[in-house]
């Protein structure tokens, strides 16, 4: 069953709306660009408590620097971005405390391992842009922006989709 998640509408006729999200680095890249997904990333971040693992910074960093280098991104636009990431005002949770967990979980990626770790000590929906991931994890939002805002559109298979109306 997909649920989707409505802007305008903070609780849904099954529930709340999750309070608490974890942010996967996916997801904190494309928010940190601005491309469609990132906007949609941000509508569903708004008024919650955002958690990261604190690896998260780098990735998105090198994210960055990697659009930058293949001419991805403008300067300016990087510059823009890092701002942005160095001033996020998430709740960061260090990558060390969650190692062991996450090595439990066989068939992620490292990365993503830490992000699932912390979603479930949290007991916190995890929101990503990352398809795979969204299959891999059940209590996850896969965030997709509708073709109207440049994005791809539409809920991908057993999870939680974020769409804006």
């Amino acid at each position: 069953m997909v649920r989707r998640w409505r802007p305008s509408i903070p609780r849904t006729a099954r529930g709340l709306v999750a309070d608490t999200l974890v942010l996967e680095t996916a997801g904190f890249l494309d928010l940190m660009v601005g491309n469609a997904e990132g906007r949609t990333v941000g509508s569903a971040l708004r008024g919650r408590a955002i958690h990261v693992s604190d690896h998260c910074a780098a990735v998105v960093g090198q994210g960055l620097r990697v659009m930058t280098t293949r001419g991805l991104l403008s300067r300016r636009q990087l510059d823009s971005s890092i701002r942005l990431l160095v001033a996020a005002p998430f709740i960061s949770h260090p990558a060390a405390s969650l190692l062991q967990g996450a090595w439990a979980r066989n068939g992620l990626r490292l990365g993503d391992a830490l992000c699932v770790e912390l979603s479930e000590r949290l007991g916190a929906t995890l929101v990503t842009t990352d398809s795979r991931l969204a299959t891999a994890w059940p209590n996850c939002w896969l965030i997709t922006a509708p073709p109207e805002m440049g994005g791809t559109g539409g809920p991908r298979r057993r999870t939680r989709s974020h769409k804006v109306s």
